[in-house]
């Protein structure tokens, strides 16, 4: 892959998404969620089967990424705030069982790992010492591991970007969820998420552009409405975002246009789309510019 071009990676939680993302031109799996492992365990998934389910994805990957996400949490967790980095705090040992089974099913596999919730550097040093004292009992154990994946956060809370200086020293990945930072960004509830069905808002638009700005050479992906949506295409690649993470059905069609425009002309694009005051002007003029170049 050539530099500033947008690679498209798969969001998916079953091994048929999995399968019918790569059927469609995934080039890795960028989000795994593993919500649907927990479904009905009560919060709690057998060692050995979180084991052989991620061992399925990472076969089918071969030597293509996978992107694991930690347990994010159910609705009712959400809704009391229970939920990602909070969780593993109050449920340290089913955050380790998680890690382990990562671990052991990626011994030799392209993994990384992204942890949800993240609010500060102290909480991101807090799942790294659960992942040293994961490793030192693998290691007691003799069990095999991989030792090389990368460890990034999930972008969901907008005190991250505030304090993503703090953190850049930390992390090795960023993965933006648009759709939850919008959410936080403007004090949305999930009921009346209207604004989501355009995600071009200028709000989040300057949030992603100020980690463009501050992160040095690390990892930037997208998730959500925004990186299903062709028009964000030329936003994405003007700001040297580093994937979309899109949906099986959709990947063609993003791959497609991403294909056929330059970093040139997506660079002048974003340009003059950050200086627009609404999401319904982003959008028209994104439109529009694409219509001449296509």
């Amino acid at each position: 892959m050539r530099a500033n071009d947008l690679s498209i990676l798969a969001d998916a939680s079953t091994l048929e998404e999995v399968k019918n993302a790569f059927n469609n031109g995934a080039e890795g799996i960028g989000l795994l969620r593993t919500e649907k492992l927990f479904d009905n365990s009560a919060n709690s998934c057998p060692e050995e089967e979180q084991v052989s389910f991620y061992r399925e994805v990472i076969n089918l990957a071969g030597s293509r990424p996978v992107t694991i996400r930690t347990y994010f949490g159910n609705p009712q967790e959400e809704m009391k705030g229970d939920w990602g980095v909070r969780f593993y705090i109050n449920h340290p040992g089913e955050f380790q069982i998680q890690l382990r089974a990562i671990l052991k099913a990626g011994v030799q596999g392209n993994i990384n790992i992204v942890i949800p919730g993240t609010a500060d550097a102290e909480q991101f040093k807090w799942v790294k010492q659960q992942l040293q004292q994961v490793k030192q009992q693998l290691q007691e154990q003799n069990v095999d591991y991989n030792n090389y994946f990368k460890l990034g956060i999930m972008v969901e809370i907008p005190a991250v970007v505030i304090l993503l200086e703090m953190l850049i020293h930390e992390v090795n990945f960023f993965v933006i969820d648009t759709d939850k930072l919008l959410w936080n960004l403007m004090v949305m509830d999930k009921i009346n998420n209207n604004i989501v069905k355009n995600p071009l808002q200028p709000a989040l638009l300057r949030a992603i552009k100020q980690m463009m700005t501050v992160r040095p050479g690390i990892n930037v992906s997208v998730c959500g409405s925004m990186a299903l949506l062709e028009l964000s295409v030329p936003i994405l690649k003007g700001i040297d975002i580093n994937s979309a993470i899109v949906k099986e059905s959709d990947i063609p069609k993003i791959k497609r246009l991403a294909e056929s425009l330059n970093v040139e002309d997506c660079r002048r694009i974003a340009s003059k789309a950050f200086a627009l005051s609404n999401s319904m002007r982003v959008s028209d003029y994104i439109e529009g510019a694409i219509k001449k170049l296509i």
